[in-house]
């Protein structure tokens, strides 16, 4: 049999006969695909008639539905084809291990699912791990540096010296202050100076030069003040501290007491206006202060009115201010 390669094959028989035989006589047709609805088959046979298989229906028959659900306990529920459920143990299926340092700190402790602990002497391991390595005086470099007078000698790896002349490398500069006019004088490294006044040569000036040559502000100062009331409470104060002692009379004593008693005292008083209190005469209107008991620790002062000289004078409780300055020595 000889395929003619045109669907048609030639068969010769025992007695030479040939036969030519045509293969589209032969074939039958079939197809089988997808129908359009992706839900059944569509299949074609050699007569052209189609038969259709839905799909939906012969998976339903032959599909098996189970479940498994969480019961947020530690366990599952497993439901099987037909209904049947089983309850799973998750902590039945754990096996606990564990791992931690020894309280020698040098070994750790494993403790399997049985509770049986194995100690791991990490001293051992460590020991064969170690690898030790030395390095060889060969590699090494020997220097020195030292002192010797003003000079420094260094020696370097091959025996060499070097000698560093310290006097070449240093720079020298001054600073000085006049004890008598306070100038402050700077010489630099060449030898140039500048000076820098402390105290101004301008006229009127009342800064003086210190016995340290520092500025020095040679003037009266304020060493105590103050306003005090009638009832001999005091208003402001500053260095001292003030009380009355009787009727028109007040102790003024200093914070600090000063090296000499020859120091200034300025006094005032509060105009009463024709009426000073403790008096209802109309003469009794020109009250007056005065200073007594002058020392290195304070002062008194007595406030009264002798009805312009007429009368004896006649002390009052009356507001006041003092002021205390030290002249410079």
């Amino acid at each position: 049999i000889v395929d003619n390669n045109d669907g048609t094959f030639t068969y010769t028989d025992e007695d030479g006969g040939t036969t030519v035989i045509d293969a589209s006589n032969l074939e039958t047709l079939t197809t089988i695909a997808l129908n359009a609805d992706n839900a059944s088959i569509d299949y074609v046979d050699e007569d052209g008639i189609t038969t259709n298989l839905n799909l939906a229906a012969v998976v339903a028959n032959l599909e098996a539905l189970t479940t498994i659900v969480d019961n947020n306990d530690g366990t599952f529920t497993y439901t099987d084809e037909d209904g049947g459920t089983t309850v799973i143990d998750a902590s039945n299926l754990e096996t606990l291990t564990s791992i931690a340092l020894n309280a020698d700190n040098a070994s750790i402790d494993y403790v399997d699912e049985d509770g049986i602990t194995t100690n791991l002497n990490l001293a051992a391991v460590v020991a064969n791990l170690e690898a030790l390595t030395t390095i060889v005086d060969n590699l090494e470099t020997v220097t020195t540096l030292a002192a010797s007078g003003s000079n420094l000698v260094y020696v370097d790896e091959d025996g060499s010296t070097t000698t560093l002349d310290v006097a070449n490398l240093e720079t020298l500069t001054s600073i000085s202050q006049s004890t008598t006019t306070g100038v402050i004088t700077y010489t630099d490294e060449d030898a140039a100076t500048t000076n820098v006044n402390v105290v101004s040569a301008d006229s009127g000036n009342q800064i003086d030069v210190g016995a340290d040559g520092g500025a020095f502000m040679n003037a009266p100062s304020i060493y105590a003040l103050g306003k005090v009331a009638g009832n001999g409470t005091a208003a402001a104060i500053y260095g001292a501290t003030v009380s009355r002692s009787s009727e028109g009379d007040y102790d003024i004593t200093f914070s600090t007491a000063l090296s000499n008693a020859n120091y200034i005292i300025q006094l005032t008083i509060l105009d009463c206006g024709g009426d000073c209190p403790g008096n209802t005469g109309a003469n009794y209107d020109d009250p007056g202060i005065t200073y007594y008991g002058q020392s290195t620790t304070g002062f008194s002062v007595n406030i009264g009115d002798s009805d312009n000289g007429t009368t004896a004078k006649d002390d009052i409780d009356l507001e006041f201010m003092f002021t205390v300055m030290v002249l410079p020595n």
